[in-house]
């Protein structure tokens, strides 16, 4: 006990001295100078490993402190960007972070390094395919080429890597991004030949992919297809009487799942094979019911004008929830679609029906649930509580009265449940209302939001400090993180003072772990690690930052400086803070088509800002060197049809003042280099 509890004490302090660590530098402090800024951050860096390897290296922080060290080289890179003015979550900053990170997942054989790295691998392509900072127009079949190239890689890492968490990881991600394909193709109407032969892939997938947890993620996305696929289908060539078809394909589906179920049972020996089980039974019933409900409201609608919700409530009960709650002998899937429909159609008529009404009707769900099968129990308290949070919403409009409620209930079931699957799903719903409640308010911080804020800390460290269970510790460990990601967003509170806070809470529970060891004289078995060659790679990193940031201050105080007109706007980037998003007069070059490297001829006019004269070269080849003269500028930068991104469209702020820069910034000083690379210095009204 008192082992877990200085472990889980040391983790939540270093967790809690990273979120400070990437608040305090998100928070662009005005205070300190670019130098300063990357000499704290790389110190640090260096500080973690040099600690992990000699202070602690027979210790558990060891591999944490290994760990923040990997991820502060991140944060570093990120400096870099924030405080040279260069690209917002930039696909480059996540690329250069992923290659030490997945050398040193490889060479350390850490699972949470893996995973990391796997993440920082998505983020790559993610802010590849949409940028955050500038907006590409790519043709179709540029735009599917390259996110059919994320798909291959990382079907490529799935099949290199099994069987492994990161294998069933990179399995999903390349799901995800032959599910992206097929959103943008219907967003845009792109690819038009795509849903077929996507089809095809997912019956490959199904006929091919045996092992549960790869089948289970075919299912959820084969499940996401087909209902996207249905309502397209039913609306562009039956219209509204075709959604009767909708209510067969939902009993088609049903007994398509009861079969799967029965194959997949008679495969199953263990509490693995049975989660699975419970996954695929999951989705079969969302996919069903989601199909049977939209049909039933479509055609609903159709039909009736207008229909009274006591005919809707009334159908309700009488055809879905009481056959499903009273008929013991139907199969589960059976069982759960009847009663997703039965309650997901409920919730339409919760706020037109009688309070007195609806309160009954949730009473005697309750209750008669109550000595029902697990499932039963647990979709009909999720359906019971919903129904509470409308009808509190309708009447009251207290969104923080509504969300303690629902809170209450969750945790009481959570805590008097005996089912595992039952705990796990109340303590994630618990946990959820807790956190929306923490944010509830956006616009005061008072004695209320502290208070909720505290609590959904205590309840957190309550389940990581004393529950034994692994699986509800890990949802701990995730609730927290996502705790900390929103105070991040969070508006109301500056990220400079979050970042100090969180700082004296890291180094407390640091303070009183390491107490607590001593005293109880604690010990940990801890892996020996071969330093020698992580040490190579540390140097490599501590070399990038210095020559980076030797660059752009040479770039910065040599280069021949610009005027250049802009248009601002303002959002937040993921780890580097508050920044203004900069749209320049020569980015977009009407008449021109072109792909690739360019360099552009600026020359200053008689008010001093350089205009657009024409473009000197593409990938290499002159197109107008005739234009240009010998006082003019070149500037590099990658045209994408009639577009040109210089790597100078963000601008990083102190926080909180980006609206007001964006209203008044009407030009931008650039320093450009020989070479014809941009930086931005700053901008000004006039």
């Amino acid at each position: 006990m008192a082992q877990r509890i200085v472990k889980t004490t040391y983790l939540l302090g270093l967790l809690f001295l990273t979120a400070a660590f990437v608040y305090f530098f998100a928070s662009n402090w005005p205070e300190l100078g670019r130098l300063t800024k990357v000499s704290i951050a790389a110190g640090f860096m260096v500080l973690f490993y040099v600690m992990s390897a000699t202070v602690f290296r027979y210790h558990l922080l060891s591999r944490w402190l290994f760990i923040f060290g990997a991820i502060t080289f991140g944060i570093c890179v990120a400096l870099i960007g924030q405080v040279y003015n260069s690209h917002a979550d930039s696909f480059l900053l996540f690329f250069v972070w992923l290659i030490p990170t997945s050398i040193f997942a490889w060479l350390a054989r850490d699972r949470f390094l893996v995973v990391f790295s796997l993440g920082l691998l998505q983020l790559t392509f993610w802010f590849y395919y949409f940028p955050s900072s500038y907006h590409i127009e790519r043709g179709e079949w540029t735009s599917f080429f390259i996110l059919l190239l994320f798909v291959i890689i990382n079907g490529i890492v799935a099949s290199f890597s099994r069987p492994s968490l990161l294998s069933i990881l990179a399995y999903m991600a390349m799901h995800s991004w032959l599910f992206v394909i097929f959103i943008q193709g219907i967003s845009f109407e792109q690819f038009r030949f795509w849903p077929y032969v996507y089809t095809i892939l997912f019956v490959l997938f199904l006929l091919y992919v045996k092992k549960q947890p790869y089948f289970i993620c075919t299912v959820l996305f084969t499940g996401m297809f087909g209902i996207i696929q249905y309502f397209r289908f039913v609306e562009q060539y039956f219209g509204g009487n075709g959604y009767i078809f909708g209510l067969v394909l939902a009993v088609i589906i049903v007994y398509i799942g009861i079969y799967g179920l029965r194959w997949m049972k008679k495969r199953s020996n263990g509490k693995v094979e049975k989660f699975f089980i419970v996954a695929f039974q999951i989705i079969v019933t969302v996919v069903a019911s989601m199909i049977a409900v939209g049909s039933s409201m479509q055609l609903l609608s159709f039909w009736f004008d207008a229909f009274s919700p006591y005919v809707l409530l009334s159908i309700c009960i009488l055809l879905f929830v009481t056959p499903a709650l009273l008929w013991k002998r139907q199969n589960d899937v059976v069982r759960y679609t009847l009663l997703a429909i039965g309650y997901i159609l409920g919730a339409f008529s919760v706020t037109e029906v009688s309070l007195i009404v609806m309160s009954a009707y949730v009473a005697v769900l309750f209750l008669i649930s109550w000595r029902m099968p697990a499932g039963v129990r647990t979709m009909t308290n999720i359906a019971a509580s919903i129904y509470v949070a409308m009808m509190m919403l309708d009447e009251w409009s207290d969104i923080r009265l509504t969300l303690l409620t629902v809170f209450v209930f969750y945790s009481v079931i959570y805590w008097f449940a005996k089912h595992m699957y039952e705990r796990f799903v109340f303590l994630v719903f618990s946990f959820t209302s807790l956190l929306l409640l923490t944010s509830a308010d956006i616009f005061s911080i008072d004695w209320m939001y502290v208070g909720w804020n505290i609590a959904f800390l205590c309840a957190a460290s309550f389940v990581l400090l004393f529950r034994t269970n692994e699986y509800e510790r890990s949802i701990a460990w995730v609730y927290m993180c996502l705790f900390l990601i929103l105070k991040y967003y969070e508006w109301i509170w500056d990220l400079l003072h979050k970042s100090f806070t969180l700082a004296i809470v890291g180094l407390c529970l640091f303070t009183f772990a390491t107490f607590v060891q001593k005293r109880k004289a604690i010990s940990f078995s801890v892996r020996e690690q071969k330093w020698l060659p992580l040490l190579v790679v540390i140097t490599l990193q501590v070399v990038f930052i210095a020559y980076v940031t030797f660059d752009k201050e040479r770039h910065i105080r040599h280069g021949e400086q610009i005027k250049l007109q802009l248009e601002p706007i303002d959002p937040r980037s993921l780890i580097q803070g508050d920044y203004v998003r900069l749209q320049y007069d020569i980015s977009t070059i009407e008449g021109v088509d072109e792909w690739g490297k360019v360099q552009v001829i600026l020359r200053k006019d008689d008010t001093g800002v350089h205009r657009f004269v024409g473009i000197y070269s593409v990938n290499g080849k002159k197109r107008n060197p005739h234009l240009y003269r010998e006082s003019d500028v070149l500037v590099n930068g990658n045209i994408y049809g009639n577009t040109i991104i210089y790597g100078i469209e963000t601008y990083f702020v102190p926080e909180k003042t980006g609206l007001n820069i964006q209203q008044r910034a009407r030009f931008a000083y650039v320093r450009v280099s020989q070479s014809g690379d941009a930086l931005l210095e700053k901008i000004v009204e006039q």
